[in-house]
């Protein structure tokens, strides 16, 4: 006897994110849905669609905006101004949070996975003491629609998270992965960058010459007892990455009342 299934009425609908918007709309530019200077979709259109609320849908559009894909007009639809605006991948950040979103949005393809012993050497680089035990993950991350990858990664967790890799991508982050799995809550993240040159293992990895310009970037994710739960090196090649922030000032608003 098989069970009659459950209505679906009532059921909570999953919420997505201002970026998976802007993620599809893009998509969706890119394959020529609309034409340059052509009117495009609006706010209440774009909530309608994606059964989200209208602050979502704004950042969205802003984030569209950001990346020079349209431009938006107040009281106006927004209009499609360029279908393929950065060869490089923009990272548009307006909150600490969304520093690492990128991660969220593009595609990662694990190469190596092996079990380290710190020296001194990595040691100097992870900028922790030598003789701890990591497991290594050695990573490239693509843009959609790119076949050059735009950053290579080392990540390093410590071997009692390692259970998380086999999900890695798939349900998301490492750091998030272990969060879920070990209930284990990451509170603080520090993040070291720094303008370098590649040197001849990540130039192989990234098909760009040896010594070229890069941005290197150090990330620490601790847990709220302090504990060092995992650690990130990224390499980003100056011709394929930018960052680009625009930050609120805390109290402005009430300074200027």
């Amino acid at each position: 006897m098989t069970r009659p299934e459950r209505p679906l009425t009532g059921r909570k609908p999953r919420t997505i994110g201002y970026r998976q918007i802007a993620s599809t709309l893009v998509s969706e530019i890119q394959g020529g849905k609309w034409t340059l200077d052509s009117p495009f979709p609006t706010e209440m259109e774009l909530v309608e669609r994606f059964q989200v609320g209208r602050n979502t849908v704004r950042e969205a559009l802003r984030e569209l905006q950001d990346l020079g894909y349209i431009k938006r007009r107040r009281g106006a639809r927004s209009v499609l101004v360029n279908a393929s605006p950065e060869s490089a991948f923009v990272n548009a950040v307006r909150s600490a949070e969304e520093l690492l979103d990128y991660a969220k949005i593009t595609k990662a393809t694990i190469l190596t996975t092996e079990t380290v012993i710190v020296d001194d050497k990595l040691s100097r680089r992870l900028d922790i003491p030598a003789g701890s035990e990591w497991v290594r993950l050695g990573l490239l991350r693509h843009r959609e629609g790119q076949a050059a990858p735009f950053a290579y990664s080392e990540v390093y967790v410590l071997p009692r998270f390692a259970d998380v890799i086999e999900s890695f991508g798939a349900e998301g982050e490492l750091f998030s992965l272990i969060e879920r799995r070990h209930g284990i809550v990451i509170s603080r993240v520090e993040q070291e960058i720094e303008a370098t040159l590649v040197d001849a293992n990540i130039a192989s990895r990234l098909s760009v010459p040896v010594d070229s310009p890069s941005l290197f970037v150090r990330s620490k994710f601790y847990s709220s007892e302090g504990d060092l739960v995992e650690i990130g090196l990224v390499s980003f090649p100056a011709s394929r990455y930018k960052v680009r922030l625009a930050l609120d000032r805390r109290g402005a608003a009430a300074a200027a009342a």
